[in-house]
């Protein structure tokens, strides 16, 4: 395996053009529902539409585009999502300087990049095996999965500085310049992809999707894996929608002090990435995914402990968002690089399309659970409800995980069950 920290000049160019989407994608989540509170007034609910806008589209693009990818390069498709990104979050700082901004914009915009985010990130997951030998895979996708689960932590943050520095149009235009520059990253990457091996006869498309969606289904430890995936987005959502509308309205602290106690989970990533390899080694893959989703699932209870906009509050909460961007780090680094190692390349953009599927399909139905939430009960118990079930989630991922068979996490001991996979499965 390489011991280069980005492997190669192509995967650096890579990864870098999908920090800066990732950073700009990620940000918008906390954006997004803070001009709809601080613009419009927005109800919670409301806000929870705005939040649910931007996850909808991976209901309804995902699987096709797994598809679509499984025929032809990928490289275009994500250089294409990039632009169009860009291009559909200038609308917001240019209708607002037009005095044209109004919340219904807001639900097209988010629904519309969210739409591009979806096909961007199957798109990613496709095409990054391509880049890199299959030696240093594992790695690709380690340190890909470590940076991303800090930016899912540490951006929405960031995007609540930013409100606070910028204001909304200027952090929305932030998010489009970093999308451009993502574009220009990742023209200079140079290395061809290999030729795309489309069956001589195809089966119709609801065929290809599902071929996709059985291999996922036939391995039992990525079925477990995407299952606990599923469950614990739903209430998270449910659980960081809430947070905003309490943090900001009901406590009254500012955007950005808002925005630093999200940040700060980013050192929980950053703890997480160094320690994953360490702790699979030592105690062995389920533990380490039994402890680090313990971890990111029961953190948050600590959020609605604290109702004061006092230095001990954001205290509480910074605590809790690095014991979750831990947590959730350590389990996101061995569930990716399983799948991907498990997974054939002739079934990738499928399989990728259908664990994006899987996994954040709830986040929209967890954003209107979470406004739903405040709305019946008020923001601090809707709260409290919403981090009670997100602790609860983790006691079926126990029993799941307990019943699981757990394959050699060894290099030579995935190759092996990889190869029994490829020759298990129909295309």
């Amino acid at each position: 395996m390489s011991s280069r920290l980005l492997i190669n000049r192509d995967y650096g160019r890579f990864w870098l053009s999908q920090v800066l989407t990732s950073v700009a994608s990620k940000s918008m989540t906390m954006v997004f529902p803070l001009l709809a509170t601080l613009s419009f007034a927005a109800s919670p609910f409301e806000v929870g539409v705005v939040a649910a806008a931007q996850y909808v589209p991976v209901l309804v693009v995902t699987l096709f585009v797994g598809v679509w990818l499984d025929r032809r390069p990928r490289r275009p498709t994500l250089l294409f999502t990039d632009v169009a990104g860009g291009v559909a979050l200038l609308v917001v700082p240019v209708l607002s300087g037009l005095d044209a901004f109004r919340l219904g914009v807001l639900y097209a915009v988010a629904f519309g990049f969210g739409s591009l985010v979806a096909i961007a990130e199957v798109c990613a997951q496709a095409y990054l095996p391509s880049l890199v030998p299959e030696s240093d895979l594992v790695a690709a996708i380690g340190r890909l999965e470590a940076v991303f689960t800090l930016v899912v932590v540490a951006a929405p943050g960031l995007g609540g500085l930013l409100m606070n520095w910028l204001g909304g149009s200027g952090a929305v235009l932030t998010g489009a310049v970093l999308y451009l520059i993502a574009a220009l990253v990742l023209m200079t990457v140079t290395r061809r992809e290999p030729p795309v091996a489309v069956p001589q006869t195809r089966e119709r498309v609801a065929g290809e999707i599902a071929a996709g969606a059985r291999f996922l289904l036939s391995v039992p430890l990525l079925r477990t894996l995407i299952g606990q995936a599923a469950l614990f987005n739903f209430f998270e959502q449910a659980m960081l929608t809430l947070y905003t509308v309490y943090a900001a309205s009901a406590v009254g602290i500012t955007p950005a002090l808002l925005g630093l106690t999200v940040t700060l989970g980013a050192i929980g990533s950053m703890l997480g990435a160094v320690a994953a390899a360490q702790a699979e080694r030592r105690w062995g893959l389920r533990r380490v995914v039994v402890a680090g989703m313990a971890i990111a699932s029961v953190a948050p209870v600590l959020i609605p402990l604290a109702a004061d906009p006092s230095a001990l509050t954001v205290t509480v909460w910074s605590v809790s968002f690095v014991l979750y961007g831990f947590g959730l780090t350590v389990y996101n680094v061995f569930s990716t690089s399983t799948r991907q190692r498990l997974t054939p390349d002739r079934l990738r953009g499928r399989v990728a399309a259908t664990t994006r599927l899987v996994a954040y399909g709830p986040l929209s139905a967890g954003t209107l659970l979470g406004g739903t939430l405040g709305s019946l009960f008020g923001t601090r118990t809707g709260l409290w409800i919403a981090v009670a079930l997100l602790a609860a989630s983790f006691l079926h991922f126990v029993v799941a995980i307990r019943r699981t068979t757990i394959p050699d996490m060894t290099t030579t001991g995935l190759m092996a069950d990889h190869g029994h996979r490829r020759g298990g499965v129909e295309a």
